[in-house]
C-alpha cells in the first residue's frame, strides 16, 4: 500500500532520530580521535559518505515517488519571461488569428514571355547582345535558334523550313524575330525572278509561324562595304517586306538607317553618346558588339511594352 506523505515524513522524522543523529555523533567522536590515528582516514571518508547518502535519499525519493514538478509559471516568472496572465486560455468566444491559404501563399510573378530569335550569324550576334540587355528583365525569357552560314536559299546545308516548324512547336514563343538573308543576298543574283522567288521563300517561311499564331518581327539587313553586295541586300529587304506586308501578324523593323550615312550608304561608325564608335565588323558584313547593341535596342523597343 502506498505511504502518504504525512507517514512518509514521520518515517524519516524517526530515522534520523534513531540512524542519522547518532552516526554523526559517533563520526564527530570518531573524528576527534582519528587526530590521534591517522591510519583511520579511509574509515572517516565512508562515514561521511554514509551521512550524506542518508541526508540527500529521502528527498530524492519523495521526489521521484510523487513527480512533483515546478510550476513553469513561478519559474519562468522570475527572469519575466513568463507570467499567469499569458498562460491563460483564450476565451472561446475570441477567434484565433490564422492566415489564409491566399495570405502565405507569395505573390504570384508575371507570366513570362518567351522570345525566339531565328536566322544567319546576324541572327547569332543579334542574340548574344538582346541576352545582355533584357538580362534584367525577369518578364523575358529568350531562345536563341540561330544558326551560321544559313538561309532560305540553301536547304541541303539547313532546312530552315522545317527547323522553324520544329521550334515552334517545341518551344511555342510567344514573339518570333527572324533576321536572315545576309548568305542569300551576298550568293543571289539580285535579278527581278530572284526576287520574287525569295518573297516567295520568304512567304513560306511566314506561313509557319502565322500557322502556330506567333507575330513575326523581321529585321532588314543593313548596307555592305561592297557595293554590288549592298545592292543585293537592299533588294533582298524589299522581297522580304513584301511578304512581311502581305503576311498576317507581321512587322518589318528596317536597320538601314541605322549602319548607312546621309546618303543610304555604308557607314562604318558613328558617333554614339557623344564619341565615336566602331559598328562594323573587318569584313564590312557583320557588326560590332556596339553596332549589334544599336540594332538590339531599336528591336526590343518594337517588340516589348516598356520595362516594368
Amino acid at each position: 500500500m502506498a505511504k502518504t506523505r504525512s507517514e512518509k515524513g514521520r518515517f524519516w522524522t524517526k530515522a534520523m532520530a534513531t540512524t542519522i543523529l547518532p552516526s554523526m555523533h559517533g563520526g564527530f567522536l570518531w573524528r576527534a580521535k582519528a587526530c590521534h590515528s591517522p591510519t583511520s582516514t579511509t574509515r572517516l571518508g565512508a562515514s561521511l559518505l554514509a551521512v550524506v547518502w542518508l541526508c540527500f535519499f529521502p528527498v530524492a525519493a519523495l521526489a521521484a515517488d510523487e513527480q512533483i514538478a515546478p510550476d513553469p509559471a513561478i519559474l519562468f516568472g522570475r527572469t519575466g519571461r513568463m507570467t499567469l496572465a499569458a498562460r491563460q486560455p483564450l476565451p472561446e468566444d475570441r477567434p484565433v488569428d490564422r492566415p489564409t491559404l491566399r495570405e502565405t501563399m507569395p505573390a504570384t510573378l508575371p507570366h513570362p514571355r518567351k522570345i525566339m530569335i531565328v536566322g544567319d550569324s546576324f541572327a547569332v550576334g543579334l542574340g548574344l547582345t538582346m541576352e545582355q540587355s533584357l538580362r534584367h528583365r525577369k518578364d523575358v525569357i529568350l531562345s536563341k535558334r540561330g544558326k551560321e552560314s544559313s538561309g532560305l536559299n540553301s536547304p541541303r546545308f539547313y532546312d530552315w523550313e522545317k527547323a522553324l516548324g520544329a521550334f515552334l512547336s517545341a518551344e511555342r514563343p510567344e514573339a518570333l524575330v527572324v533576321m536572315v538573308g545576309g548568305n542569300d543576298a551576298k550568293n543571289g543574283q539580285g535579278t527581278p525572278t530572284w526576287s520574287l522567288d525569295y518573297q516567295a521563300k520568304s512567304k513560306r517561311f511566314l506561313d509557319i509561324a502565322s500557322h502556330y499564331g506567333i507575330p513575326v518581327y523581321w529585321v532588314g539587313l543593313p548596307p555592305m562595304r561592297e557595293t554590288t553586295f549592298s545592292q543585293r541586300a537592299w533588294i533582298a529587304n524589299e522581297a522580304m517586306r513584301a511578304a512581311c506586308a502581305a503576311a498576317k501578324d507581321c512587322h518589318f523593323i528596317t536597320s538601314w538607317d541605322l549602319f548607312a550615312d546621309t546618303s543610304g550608304k555604308f557607314c562604318s561608325q558613328k558617333p554614339i553618346d557623344g564619341r565615336a564608335k566602331s559598328l562594323r565588323g573587318r569584313d564590312g558584313v557583320h557588326c560590332t558588339l556596339a553596332g549589334y547593341k544599336l540594332l538590339t535596342d531599336r528591336v526590343v523597343a518594337g517588340v516589348l511594352p516598356p520595362s516594368p
